[in-house]
């Protein structure tokens, strides 16, 4: 096992940098999370990480020794891949035992590590069939074998579960946090799901054009978002978001007024100008229908999504801004229905202008 770090890493494809100095550094042993849209450089970070991409300027260090110069099949990687690149005419067995036949590793020991490997994923009694005659997550299962028999200092995870369907894919959450126990490797995990970063990373890193937004636990980005990009992306459903501006400042204290009609007194950790505009976010889960809370928001029901145990209610705001509540599955309002929706001010997060977190508000 290794320690994985990046040092001020950078990356230009001509004039276009889309990895812009990033540093952060995953223990021995942790699953490190890379989530982010569509773009935002996280998949580039991973294959700079793999020796795949050299970076424009910093350095990649795995086992506390810098790698730049190292080529990816000495760097102690194994890298799991979107498509399960898998060689239609071999058998599993010896899908999974390719890279080690390349080094030259002797027949007992091959032969044990794809066992062991086969067994650990529940798959030792395919090692005679060929990928058509798997479904795709069993086809999955072997690209992470074939990882796992190299006995790497670190796993990299390029969004592997993208190709399968939504119950597979919650199954195979369950196969890699399980297989992380087992293993206790380091593993570096791309993913634009957060809600697989949630379930799956010790900690989350969130990329956004080329930047590293955030770093942290899971539960602390979601009590606790940096900014507004961050608060919006980590949680499903996203956070509620209504403009308001600071209509004064005391003490320790900053009184936000919404174009909705609601004032809110919240702690802050850092200056704010009096008059300046802000953005109030409020998480679904934490608002209820009905008039019992610290503030409240009355507008008119917009839509219902009945997802079964939850239902989600689209409100209206005379500001014309959108209000998403999270009820109970069996809510009984209507689209057209009026509705006042209700919150804990310990609940509410307040933004700058800049869309950086100015409410105090520590992790729990």
């Amino acid at each position: 096992m290794a320690t994985l770090a990046l040092r001020s890493v950078r990356k230009a494809f001509g004039q276009e940098e889309v990895v812009k100095g990033i540093d952060l550094e995953a223990a021995d042993g942790e699953f490190l999370v890379f989530v982010g849209p569509s773009g935002c450089g996280k998949s580039t970070l991973l294959r700079l990480i793999a020796g795949l991409e050299d970076p424009t300027d910093g350095d990649v260090e795995i086992g506390g020794a810098r790698v730049n110069d190292l080529a990816p099949s000495e760097r102690g990687i194994a890298m799991v891949f979107q498509s399960y690149a898998l060689y239609p005419h071999m058998t599993v067995f010896d899908n999974m035992a390719f890279g080690l036949k390349l080094s030259g590793t002797d027949r007992s020991s091959l032969t044990a590590r794809v066992q062991d490997a086969a067994r650990i994923l529940r798959i030792d009694h395919l090692l005679g069939r060929r990928p058509r005659e798997l479904s795709g997550g069993q086809r999955q299962r072997v690209a992470i074998g074939r990882a796992i028999v190299r006995e790497p200092a670190v796993f990299l995870f390029d969004e592997p579960l993208s190709n399968l369907d939504a119950a597979l894919r919650v199954d195979m959450r369950l196969e890699l946090a399980r297989l992380h126990e087992r293993l206790g490797a380091t593993m570096v995990y791309v993913t634009h799901d957060q809600v697989e970063a949630m379930t799956l990373a010790d900690r989350i890193a969130v990329i956004n054009a080329g930047r590293l937004e955030q770093a942290g636990r899971p539960l602390d980005l979601y009590r606790s978002p940096a900014n507004r990009f961050v608060a919006g992306f980590i949680g499903s459903p996203r956070m509620n978001f209504v403009g308001a501006s600071i209509s004064s400042v005391n003490d320790g204290h900053a009184a936000a007024a919404m174009a909705a009609g609601s004032t809110v007194n919240l702690p802050i950790a850092q200056a704010v100008t009096l008059g300046s505009p802000a953005t109030l976010g409020i998480r679904p889960e934490h608002l209820t229908l009905g008039d019992e809370g610290d503030l409240l928001f009355a507008g008119q029901v917009r839509m219902v999504e009945r997802l079964g145990a939850a239902s989600l209610v689209h409100l209206t705001l005379s500001s014309g801004e959108d209000l998403v509540v999270q009820q109970a599955g069996d809510t009984r309002v209507r689209a057209g229905d009026q509705a006042t929706a209700a919150c804990r001010i310990g609940d509410c997060h307040l933004f700058n202008a800049d869309g950086q977190r100015i409410s105090d508000r520590d992790p729990a």
